[in-house]
């Protein structure tokens, strides 16, 4: 690995000096040594005569495939300056793997990075340009390390290694080189009589960015319009801009909205919270928009500035009451600020006829990763940190709740036996009691383990006894609570094709001790499909995978199946940081198109090495890191550690939320078509209609392929809606 240290600020314009030292390698006695032996490798360094200039190279030579190869000391820049990085490269056999150059913060968390192919060729000229992110900042700037190393065969040659901060201004003078480089929103004039600031509107599946241009043109919207079902909570946006100065917000206030007679819907059904930021600082394996920052986490109310030139959106959330009267509510937002004028936003709501029933009949699960959450807020295993644990933990499984995700992950726990030899099901029972009345509708009873993961070959005889002993117990006691049908026992996550014989034996084992679970199999390979089917019963795959993995044909014999999505694959849709909102919302629908009964996801905290870090450099005092492993940012993160144990929401999970809620308009529509046709009514044009948007026509196609236009997601759903009132105006006889 090569670490390129660098300490200094951006100063003056054009390229500054050289931020490191020796990077000629002429100087033997400050050679940089680094050698290095991860991923099983072996690499060492060596003076090397076969200079690009100069006397003196350095060779890093693979002993073992792996990764190695050399560092240099650290130095700081501050945040927002342009680095560039330059070395010369030469190699020889290096096979099997690529060259690697990679940039660090401290504390030792990559940001930026550069895969050079691998291979046998003569010296060329590496140049790199990255902007040094926020993260972990201090005032006197960033410590930062650079690193080039092998991850191949043969031998790599290193010379004349550059690292200088550029000059903005100086970029215009080179304009074919690739660059990355703050954005920032171009200026535009300040209006006579402005009031320092500029009111927007959105819709919540629109991802809003702080540092794009303004409109030149002052036409802002001041109207916000939502539409939503009784007993629906839906979500819209008012965007504060500071064009010119910075800019204050002190609170949001709502009225009462005004409806058809005397209906009201109370200012108190209204909420907002301020949307914050997360900086992603490398290109990611698919397909993203840019590098830097994107909207995600929903902070408190509470006052906030923007700086300028920027904008920060607020999130508005409406919750509609299940017996409001159906029609137009208006009413107004008043954006209160330090400075200057309020503004008022005009908020216009539509409640359709119909009410979203409390219950999702979608199954949903998450495993919420306890582990995780108790090593962020740094709860001991005392009396105290355990209360405190268990109290945090109700908080994040509210939270999901209320989101219509359910935390069945993990809620069993451990269920010990009793002195009497019998199994104590009291905190069990007080758990399960709480979550399925909050609508928790699916959870994992037990889990066999991973053999790879845990470095085995089998389940052991003795492991099997007493695993399926306490899944008979288990299963007979939810029989007896009337719990059974919502439980699930999970196997062998992903087992590769040399373990699909020991996911068999510990199936059968567990459909002879408990014949009534059913077993959850997480599996995207058609072969291994094909090899179990029978032996589980659901399949959980993800949507990327669905057609592939051979789950549709078995569908049709009675096997269920559930949908998931992950860091693979990376297609549309999925949860990554930088996709759109309309990627989640819409995967409760795939499931619709799928006939999939119930939507999985890993985790909604994974923190990556957010949780690793201490106060007082934690998110919300430091940047969020959104990278969860590898080059993915946002996976697995839909819950943010907010103060005092307190969960905050992403606008992802928001997005998801409304997705299980618009799958229960199908569900109410789909309810509505049977009842017409077993009153013979199903030749109706209503019917027909209704049967089409079923089917999705418009939305996703057989094939997986869907709308990516907001405006069309929205236009269906209002079509969904007005097929719902109106078969249910046809069988009241309206």
């Amino acid at each position: 690995m090569i670490v390129l240290a660098l300490l200094l600020a951006a100063t003056g314009s054009g390229w500054a000096a050289n931020l490191i030292s020796n990077g000629g390698f002429e100087d033997p006695a400050a050679r940089w040594e680094f050698g290095g032996g991860w991923d099983g490798g072996r690499y060492t360094v060596h003076d090397s005569a076969d200079a690009h200039s100069g006397h003196h190279a350095l060779e890093i030579r693979c002993l073992q495939k792996g990764r190695g190869g050399i560092a240099s000391t650290p130095f700081k820049l501050k945040p927002g300056t342009i680095l560039q990085v330059s070395f010369w490269l030469k190699a020889k056999g290096a096979e099997g793997g690529s060259i690697l150059l990679n940039y660090e913060g401290t504390p030792g968390d990559g940001w930026n990075r550069l895969e050079i192919r691998g291979g046998t060729f003569d010296w060329k000229k590496v140049t790199h340009r990255c902007v040094v992110p926020v993260r972990h900042s201090r005032e006197d700037g960033q410590t930062l390390v650079l690193y080039i190393y092998s991850k191949a065969s043969g031998s790599i040659w290193l010379d004349d290694v550059v690292a200088e901060v550029v000059d903005v201004n100086a970029l215009a003078e080179s304009p074919s080189a690739p660059a990355l480089q703050p954005p920032q929103p171009a200026a535009i004039p300040e209006p006579e009589g402005s009031p320092g600031y500029r009111i927007n509107t959105a819709p919540a599946l629109e991802k809003i960015l702080p540092d794009t241009d303004f409109n030149a043109q002052d036409r802002l919207s001041t109207a916000l319009s939502m539409a939503l079902a009784r007993n629906e909570v839906e979500d819209g946006q008012i965007i504060v801009e500071a064009p010119w100065r910075d800019v204050t917000v002190t609170d949001l206030v709502f009225s009462d909205l005004a409806g058809p007679g005397k209906a009201i819907l109370p200012a108190e059904r209204l909420s907002w919270r301020r949307v914050d930021f997360v900086e992603t600082t490398f290109d990611p394996p698919y397909p993203a928009p840019r590098v830097g920052w994107y909207p995600d986490p929903l902070m408190p109310a509470g006052p906030f500035t923007i700086k300028h030139p920027s904008r920060v959106p607020v999130w508005i959330s409406l919750r509609a009451p299940a017996d409001a009267p159906a029609g137009i509510y208006t009413g107004t937002v008043t954006v209160k600020l330090a400075q200057g004028p309020p503004a008022r936003v005009a908020l216009r709501v539509s409640v359709y006829d119909f009410t979203i029933p409390s219950e999702t009949h979608l199954r949903t699960m998450t495993w919420l990763g306890g582990g995780v959450i108790r090593a962020f807020y740094g709860y001991g295993w005392s009396r105290e940190g355990e209360q405190k644990q268990a109290e945090t933990i109700r908080r994040y499984q509210d939270l999901l709740l209320e989101h219509r995700l359910g935390p069945g992950g993990e809620v069993a726990g451990s269920i010990a036996k009793g002195k009497d030899g019998r199994y104590q099901f009291d905190q069990f029972d007080a758990t399960l009691q709480r979550l399925l009345g909050q609508g928790m509708n699916s959870f994992i009873l037990g889990t066999a383990p991973n053999l790879k993961r845990a470095g085995q070959n089998e389940y052991a005889p003795g492991f099997i006894a007493e695993f399926t002993e306490r899944i008979k117990a288990c299963g007979d006691h939810l029989r007896e609570k009337g719990w059974l049908d919502r439980a699930y026992v999970y196997t062998y996550d992903e087992a590769p094709e040399q373990h699909w014989g020991e996911v068999r034996k510990i199936a059968r084992a567990i459909k002879q001790a408990a014949p009534g679970l059913r077993i959850l199999q997480c599996l995207n390979e058609p072969k291994g499909v094909n090899a179990l089917a029978g032996e589980v019963d659901v399949f959980d795959v993800y949507v990327g995978q669905y057609h592939k993995s051979g789950v549709q044909a078995l569908q049709a014999k009675g096997t269920e199946a559930w949908l998931a999505v992950c860091c693979y694959p990376m297609e549309h849709p999925n949860l990554f940081t930088e996709y759109p909102l309309l990627d989640a919302r819409i995967l409760p629908l795939f499931c619709w198109k799928y006939q999939a009964r119930g939507f999985e996801y890993w985790s909604p905290v994974a923190w990556g090495r957010n949780w690793q870090k201490q106060p007082p450099q934690q998110w919300p005092n430091v940047p969020w890191d959104p990278n969860t492993f590898g080059n993915y940012n946002g996976d697995g993160q839909l819950l943010y550690p907010g103060a005092d144990g307190i969960p905050y929401p992403s606008i992802r999970l928001k997005a998801l939320r409304d997705g299980f809620e618009d799958y229960e308009y199908l569900w109410l529509l789909n309810k509505l078509v049977t009842k017409a046709q077993s009153a013979g009514n199903g030749a109706s044009p209503a019917v027909s209609r209704a049967m089409a948007l079923l089917a999705m026509n418009g939305l996703i196609s057989d094939a997986g392929e869907y709308a990516l236009e907001i405006g069309d997601y929205f236009k269906f759903r209002e079509n969904v809606a007005q097929a719902i009132t109106a078969l249910q105006s046809a069988k009241e006889g309206k």
